[in-house]
């Protein structure tokens, strides 16, 4: 009977059923590729086969549950992957073989297989008497290799098909001697056997495709004619769903004749074809054979899902289902009732609304597909209910505890409540309420809160129904919190001996609420120990006093604050220290040196007691000793000796000495009595000043001589700031004149005595105000001109005690009199020219000098050159006004267009430039021009009117040249077409040259965008142009040729030898590239090579 094997167009891996086999035959199982079982053949044994064992067992030696290992079929040529549909053979006891390979590698493209159009490989010869010698031989040249890779004595002979599986394939390339020993064989006689039997096993008809249903199909093929022993060949079939030209995959490989396939895809159009293999050679796959699978009723739709619900109605949505073939006309939607289904909608689309339902109760829907062919199962069953009324109100949160910065909140849940929504409000933001909390939980703590702030609180609850109403606000107070450190405490008024004054700053951090107190401590300082701090002040003022303090001693001072939320830490401390006393009395001075006229050197000793603190320094007092006044300090430093200074000569002085430190001074020492030398005369009086013409007079008193007789008198006059002082006389008189003095001047006068020991200090100065004068030079004089006038400005000049009345203005041409502003404008003048302008003041004494400054009147505004227009493009025009370089004044020029069809006035160019190009313009349009020039003072008038126009546009250049179907002498030449420009056709130019020449010669003209090139040379290389012609009505305007396409004519050759060409034949329907004439020539000089070698080894071997 007739085995059909069943196979699927599944992707999962194949499993095959343990089974018992009786003894002497063989089991085939066929399963696919997800694992089912589809047909079982039980056989009896042929005698090529090994023998099989009794029993099969469930799982292999090793303990797995994978099926057992088995031969597979012949090898695949390179390119095809193993199949994995299980083989009959002999169950082996070895590790099993991995052959499954995924669906994704079992894609082929069928051009690939089956060459250009995808129709069996053209025969180069039929079956004939060479053929069948070759078939005969090769099948011989296996069963020998057989035979020594199994000696007779250890295993039965096999048939070639059961030996070339993957373990013995390595051996298929060898080559033997045949039996007869008539020739010897080598690698080319092998593959030239092998080619032949290639295009025997590639006449294999289509297969035939019969019963077929929506999911099932048989396939039944017949073998290759004219082979002997079929029963040895292999087949592989190919089906594809993607058109005759798609990817084709495999799905059965086997022995038999025909296959069933399943799990086809209804309303599908399928293509499937055969090829045969025997060993090595595979033969091309057969011409594809077309079926269609009948469409049937959908699949089952998916489960229904709920789109939104609402108390009275349901609202489903679902995924479209599988059609099979033929559109769905409507869905069905089903609910159940007591048990009962009926239907309650039905739909075009893909959703459905089900209302007049109660609330609170659960409904139960599936669903139905229909198309014309019937309905489709019903999906799973699935239950939704509708919503019920949403909570009532809530009561407001409550507080559990309250902190500085957080405030912690709990509620009741009640059984209708699913969740709660919790929001705050804070007065201070201005937001209003604001959700801090949504969940199911029934406590919450609102942190980042401010210390001792109100907030306000609402609850909501809710469920799947709906949202209850918000509770009553509830408002809650944070604490406060405590108070950072106050500032360090600083002294507050002078330290005291016994006490002093402190403040301090009031702590930044308050603790949100107000500071009720402060607490001061204190601490002696003491130098090897510290000691304890004590409590000296409490209360709410930032301030204390401290007394009962020790002189000369250091404290350590702290504080701290004291608030609702608690007590601060303290501040930083600060460390004080009490005065010391005076130091004691000092011991009387005494002479260290001989008295001189104005200075006495003394010394003396430090005083018993310091006093607490260190002497900082030394005080020497002195005064005269018939006068009954103050003392003169003469001295201030840490040394016990200084020289008395300052003293009048033969004058009696008393001095005393006391020691300072940094509280104070001690009691003075008894006085020391001492009479000072002789010395220069006694400072004088300030001297008497008085007005004279055009100077000052100056008189003094006589001073002391000091017992010395005065020998001159030095008067010195200065003026403000007082530090130039000159001399302006010297002599015995006791008065002079000054002449002459700066007017309505501060003079400054002072006088000197001299004798013969020396000149006395200056006196003290004494100043007079000299009489008013003529005003001084005005400054700052600049002028602004223009091309007619100059607008002058200056500072105002001084009045020398006088008041000025007014300015004079000379120009040289005008004079401007009584001009009371410090400004004034010359007008009437000429454009560009130097004039030298002077202005003094004059005030009633007279007139000033004068200040002068040279100002040149700017030139006039420049006239507007001749624009013209330079090129003259389709969408650009290029103007000029002017030859390059030729603006050496700078002037700037603006160019201003103004289109025909519109009034609106476009700057085209500012610059210094004498040309520029204005773009984006339209093709054969006027366009209106106005150039002005303008300089330092202004712009220029306006032009007139230029009127310019773009030209006619070009055609493009041409693109996407293409050369094919080139032959010795002709070939075909295609371009992309250009579109019309506007109502103009498009004509084309094709030249052509030889690449060695470079002379292009034209060989089309005309509209279309394709030519064919003639009477070319064969074997050259050319070059090929295009340009496109645009037919405008005011003539053919030719645009730019396109880049040169370079292409060669094949060159002319002799016919190739019956064995060459068949190899062409061979390449050509592996769908390779044809060899060139060099790769031939090396193909067959290679050839020779090798049978050269050959010939040589034979030689060789015969000789030896």
């Amino acid at each position: 009977p007739m085995t059909v094997p069943m196979v699927s167009t599944n992707s999962s891996p194949p499993i095959a059923m343990p089974v018992q086999v009786p003894h002497g035959h063989v089991v085939q199982q066929i399963v696919d590729e997800s694992g089912t079982l589809r047909h079982v053949i039980l056989s009896p044994q042929h005698p090529p086969l090994l023998p099989i064992p009794q029993h099969f067992g469930a799982g292999n030696p090793s303990g797995s549950n994978q099926p057992q290992g088995f031969y597979p079929g012949a090898a695949l040529p390179h390119g095809y992957p193993p199949f994995n549909t299980l083989q009959p053979g002999v169950l082996s006891h070895g590790p099993p073989q991995d052959n499954w390979v995924s669906p994704d590698q079992n894609i082929y493209d069928i051009s690939r297989l089956s060459g250009p159009g995808h129709s069996p490989p053209p025969h180069s010869f039929h079956k004939d008497e060479r053929s069948q010698r070759q078939f005969h031989k090769l099948k011989k040249k296996l069963e020998q290799k057989q035979l020594r890779d199994h000696p007779p004595n250890t295993t039965p002979p096999l048939s070639p098909r059961k030996e070339l599986n993957g373990n013995s394939r390595k051996g298929v390339g060898s080559v033997g001697t045949s039996e007869d020993g008539e020739e010897s064989s080598s690698l080319h006689d092998e593959e030239e056997d092998i080619i032949g039997l290639t295009d025997l096993l590639g006449n294999i008809k289509p297969p035939e495709v019969s019963e077929i249903t929506s999911r099932t199909a048989l396939l039944q093929w017949s073998t290759p004619p004219q082979l002997e022993n079929p029963q040895d060949l292999n087949y592989e079939v190919l089906l594809s769903d993607r058109g005759k030209d798609g990817k084709y995959k495999s799905i059965y490989s086997g022995e038999a004749l025909s296959c069933r396939i399943e799990d086809l895809r209804p309303g599908t159009e399928y293509f499937v074809c055969v090829s045969a293999r025997l060993d090595q050679a595979v033969g091309c796959p057969s011409l594809p054979a077309l079926f269609l699978t009948p469409p049937c009723k959908p699949d089952p739709p998916p489960i229904p899902k709920l789109a939104s619900r609402t108390r009275n109605s349901i609202s489903l949505k679902w995924l479209a289902a599988a059609d099979n073939g033929s559109h769905i006309d409507h869905y069905v939607v089903e609910g159940e009732t007591n048990g009962v289904w009926s239907e309650i909608s039905k739909s075009k689309s893909k959703h459905a609304l089900i209302p007049k339902l109660q609330p609170a109760t659960k409904y139960t829907f599936r669903l139905a597909a229909v198309n014309q062919f019937g309905k489709s199962d019903y999906s799973p069953v699935v239950w939704y209910q509708t919503c019920d009324s949403p909570p009532p109100q809530p009561s407001p949160p409550s507080l559990s505890q309250a902190t500085p910065n957080s405030l912690s909140l709990y509620w009741t849940s009640r059984p209708q409540d699913d969740e709660f929504t919790l929001q705050m409000e804070d007065p201070e933001s201005r937001h209003g309420f604001l959700a801090v909390y949504n969940g199911r939980e029934t406590s919450y703590v609102c942190s980042g809160l401010r210390r001792n702030a109100s907030y306000k609180f609402r609850l909501k609850s809710q469920n799947e129904d709906g949202s209850s109403r918000w509770s009553d606000e509830a408002s809650y107070t944070t604490l406060p919190g405590r108070p950072g450190p106050p500032g360090k405490p600083q002294l507050k008024g002078k330290m005291h001996l016994h006490s002093l004054r402190l403040r301090w700053d009031p702590p930044n951090d308050k603790g949100g609420a107000v500071i009720t107190g402060y607490a001061v401590d204190i601490m002696k300082c003491h130098k090897d120990s510290p000691g304890e701090y004590e409590r000296v002040y409490s209360g709410a003022n930032p301030m204390c006093n401290i007394d009962r303090l020790e002189p000369g001693t250091v404290y350590q001072v702290r504080v701290s604050c004291e608030g609702p939320g608690g007590i601060s830490d303290f501040s930083e401390p600060t460390v004080i220290a009490t005065e010391p006393i005076c130091p004691g009395q000092c011991q009387p001075p005494r002479l260290h040196g001989k008295p001189k006229a104005h200075q006495i050197p003394i010394k003396w000793s430090p005083p018993s007691s310091d006093g607490g603190s260190p002497i900082t320094e030394m005080e020497v007092g002195v005064k005269r000793s018939d006068e009954e006044g103050p003392l003169t300090t003469a001295y201030k430093g840490l040394e016990t000796e200084c020289l008395v200074t300052d003293l009048y000569p033969h004058t009696s002085y008393s001095l005393t000495v006391r020691a300072v430190n940094r509280v104070g001074a001690g009691p003075w020492s008894t006085p020391l009595d001492v009479t000072s030398g002789p010395a220069v005369p006694v400072r004088p009086q300030p001297p008497v000043l008085a007005h004279i013409p055009q100077g000052v007079a100056v008189s003094w008193s006589t001073p002391r001589d000091n017992g010395s007789p005065l020998t001159q008198y030095i008067v010195q006059m200065a003026t403000p700031p007082g530090d130039n002082y000159s001399q302006v006389y010297c002599g015995l008189a006791q008065q002079c004149e000054v002449r002459p003095v700066p007017p309505a001047t501060l003079c400054l006068f002072r006088l000197q005595a001299a004798n013969s020991i020396g000149s006395s200090e200056w006196s003290d100065v004494n100043t007079i105000l000299s009489e008013a004068g003529v005003p001084g030079a005005v400054v700052g004089l600049k002028g602004t001109p223009t091309p007619s006038s100059i607008s002058l400005s200056w500072g105002e000049a001084a009045d020398h005690g006088d008041p000025v009345t007014h300015y004079t203005v000379d120009s040289g041409e005008t004079l401007v009199t009584s001009v009371t502003q410090t400004y004034c404008t010359i007008d009437n003048l000429q454009p560009a020219t130097t004039y030298r302008i002077r202005v003094r003041a004059v005030n009633n004494v007279g007139s000033g000098a004068m200040s002068s400054v040279r100002i040149t009147t700017l030139p006039l505004p420049p006239q507007p050159p001749q624009l013209t227009c330079n090129t003259a493009g389709h969408n650009y025009l290029k103007l000029r006004w002017g030859a390059p370089n030729s603006n050496t004044n700078n002037h700037v020029f603006t160019v201003v267009m103004t289109s025909q069809n519109s009034n609106r006035r476009n700057v085209v160019y500012e610059g210094t430039s004498t040309s520029c190009k204005v773009s984006r313009l339209q093709e054969l349009t006027s366009y209106n021009f106005t150039i002005m020039a303008a300089n330092t003072t202004g712009k220029g008038p306006e032009s007139e009117v230029y009127t310019f126009t773009t030209v006619i546009t070009p055609p493009p250049p041409v693109k996407g040249l293409k050369v094919r179907n080139i032959l010795n002498r002709s070939c075909h030449l295609d371009w992309a077409a250009l579109r019309p420009q506007g109502n103009d056709s498009i004509e084309y130019n094709v030249q052509c040259a030889r690449l060695r020449e470079q002379t292009y010669k034209l060989v089309y003209h005309g509209a279309d965008h394709s030519c064919e090139l003639k009477d070319l040379d064969a074997g050259a290389e050319y070059l090929v142009r295009v340009c496109a012609i645009r037919q405008s009505p005011r003539g053919a305007i030719e645009g730019p040729y396109s880049s040169p396409l370079n292409f060669s004519t094949p060159p002319v050759h002799h016919d190739t030898p019956p064995q060459q060409t068949v190899r062409m034949q061979h390449h050509q329907n592996g769908g390779r590239r044809p060899l060139t004439d060099q790769q031939w020539a090396g193909i067959i000089l290679s050839g020779f090579i090798v049978l050269a070698v050959l010939c040589a080894m034979l030689i060789a071997h015969t000789i030896y």
